[in-house]
């Protein structure tokens, strides 16, 4: 098959969604497929040694903010667009400018789902334009709902299958406020008739976002994130003495490292041993400074160890470092990819009791769940691992079987595989039936 993913880029922010899409790449591409990844809106960061066959940006951040703002900017000579979509720059203006708050996003929201109808209309028709010259796929898979007002001109001009994944999309939207958020929905609902079918990271994930989408549960399929075990499998034994937790996330306040630090002072209230590893890029200076301030004020200063923003080996070796791994989204995660990893790595992880975290502590037998925002019950799981090794081992080692199983590479690109051939199937029956009753009509008239 030759397949275009159309994947929204973070710059230089890392993303668990930008991980799972390059991860899926190449899976796809070990199996003999052909895949090229283009980028929307700003380069992508991809972790590893691997190259990936990765395009040049389509509808640039800067080239899309501009036309939001005028449609004189829509008549941009080509070569001033194609100089505002070079990726050192959209790197550069991203880490000062991009925003992804849903209150600030919710007209360019809607004008991007509105597709050939919105204000980046000159945008898309570039991106297909190119999709019909050059890549030329058999099906184009979008790498959330967020970008489906691309697939009813997709499906108009190239008539080929597509593909959507969806990836905690509707919390965002459900954050813009009103008119906009209504309109998103209404316009996302309108985009899903073009999309053959979805893919959701669980299956409880999947039901929601039919409900959404208002899309059939037919139509809806469950693929699982690929996760390199190998690269990440652990060969010493977990460290135990002092306890180290480790947290790897942005710093902002929907991923609740409040949260970790209220349970970490109550912890050492109870005279615990451990140690807090927090790496992550800060992108709220203000709650940063609040979360500074909250660990002064708790005394653990020197418990308390802020790694910045790693890379891939850094990571790893911080993986490796750890006693217990948390993830705890204040936003119901759909993905929960830094918690597949540590299992990997083999760490037993405490995620709250919301989002995927319940499918997959009941898949993977690997860790703790509590209570959503709260560090008492956070406080209480930690202290359990604390307090018996032996189950926190049992634990850390059930999920990195069930990560090795359920998640590897090989397993989850053939169940896209036969997601994708399945959709490129009904396109052409579709197209077949089509050209079978213009036939009929054109006999009848004659």
């Amino acid at each position: 098959m030759r397949i275009v993913h159309l994947a929204a880029g973070a710059a230089s922010m890392y993303c668990g969604a930008c991980a799972r899409d390059a991860a899926m790449a190449r899976a796809l591409m070990a199996r003999g497929h052909q895949v090229q990844i283009v980028p929307l809106y700003t380069p992508l960061r991809i972790e590893g040694d691997h190259v990936l066959p990765v395009r040049n940006v389509h509808m640039g951040a800067i080239n899309a903010r501009l036309e939001q703002l005028s449609g004189l900017f829509a008549r941009l000579p080509r070569f001033i667009t194609r100089a505002l979509d070079h990726p050192a720059l959209l790197r550069l203006v991203s880490r000062f400018a991009v925003s992804t708050t849903a209150s600030q996003l919710g007209p360019m929201t809607v004008s991007v789902l509105a597709g050939a109808q919105g204000r980046q209309r000159a945008q898309l028709d570039r991106l297909v334009g190119f999709l019909e010259r050059e890549a030329r796929p058999d099906v184009v898979s979008i790498t959330n709902s967020m970008l489906s007002g691309i697939a009813p001109e997709v499906k108009r001009r190239l008539a080929v299958a597509v593909v959507c994944e969806v990836k905690g999309e509707d919390g965002f939207i459900e954050g813009i406020p009103e008119p906009h958020r209504s309109e998103a929905v209404k316009l996302i609902r309108r985009n899903a008739r073009s999309v053959d079918r979805f893919v959701a990271p669980g299956h409880a994930y999947a039901g929601q976002m039919a409900g959404f989408l208002d899309v059939e549960p037919a139509r809806m399929a469950v693929v699982r994130s690929a996760v390199d075990a190998e690269r990440l499998r652990r060969h010493r034994p977990r460290a135990v003495e002092p306890f180290i937790i480790g947290y790897l996330s942005v710093i902002t306040p929907r991923k609740g490292l409040h949260v970790l630090v209220e349970a970490c002072r109550l912890l050492a209230e109870d005279d615990r041993d451990f140690r807090l590893r927090v790496a992550g890029q800060v992108l709220s200076r203000r709650y940063w400074g609040q979360i500074r301030r909250d660990v002064r004020r708790a005394g653990l200063g020197d418990r308390f160890e802020h790694l910045g923003e790693v890379p891939l080996d850094e990571k790893i070796a911080l993986l490796h470092s750890l006693s217990a791994f948390c993830q705890l989204s204040i936003q119901r995660e759909a993905l929960g990819t830094t918690a597949l990893e540590a299992m990997a790595a083999g760490l037993p992880v405490v995620v709250p009791e919301e989002g995927i975290f319940p499918e997959m502590m009941e898949l993977t037998g690997g860790g703790v769940l509590f209570e959503p925002e709260e560090p008492e019950a956070l406080a209480a799981a930690l202290a359990g691992l604390m307090d018996d090794a032996g189950e926190a081992d049992r634990l850390a080692g059930s999920g990195a079987e069930a990560v090795d199983e359920h998640y590897s590479p090989g397993v989850v690109a053939r169940d896209m595989e036969a997601i994708l051939a399945e959709a490129i199937g009904g396109e052409q029956r579709g197209r077949g039936r089509a050209a079978g009753d213009e036939a009929v009509q054109g006999g009848e008239e004659e």
